[in-house]
């Protein structure tokens, strides 16, 4: 019988790689936003009000501005970013990372009821980091 577990610092340092840096549609590569202002909880599958269309044409989604993988402190930190240009008349106030499977899959959801007000000289960079702490 064991007498303890634990997820060791290689094990977790390739599961935040394969969550993040791979070209599998399960990997975590895009996000989306929206309007909604309910509490998320860990059954969400979707945004609240999730913005159509702000992304360019009709995408509801876009890929992350960068993804930084360290090694040392175990974490991957997604820099996500909405331009002066796009969701322009909207309060922010929902996030989601989103990978790219035909059913999206949500890895954190998160709902400010005090998000920016897009203008189009308002450009709005999301800073989410996963990992240890």
């Amino acid at each position: 019988m064991a007498s303890g577990a634990a997820l060791s610092s290689s094990g977790f340092n390739n599961t935040l790689q394969l969550l993040f840096n791979n070209s599998d549609t399960r990997s975590y590569t895009t996000f989306v936003i929206g309007t909604g202002t309910t509490t998320p909880t860990t059954t969400n599958t979707t945004l609240e009000s999730s913005i159509t269309g702000w992304a360019g044409g009709t995408a509801d989604s876009k890929l992350y501005s960068t993804v930084t993988f360290s090694a040392t402190a175990q974490q991957v930190t997604v820099r996500a970013f909405v331009s002066a240009a796009e969701a322009t008349g909207k309060i922010l106030t929902e996030y989601a990372d989103l990978n790219t499977a035909t059913t999206p899959g949500i890895l954190g959801h998160f709902v400010a009821t005090d998000g920016p007000t897009k203008t189009a000289i308002v450009q709005v960079t999301y800073l989410t980091v996963y990992g240890r702490t």
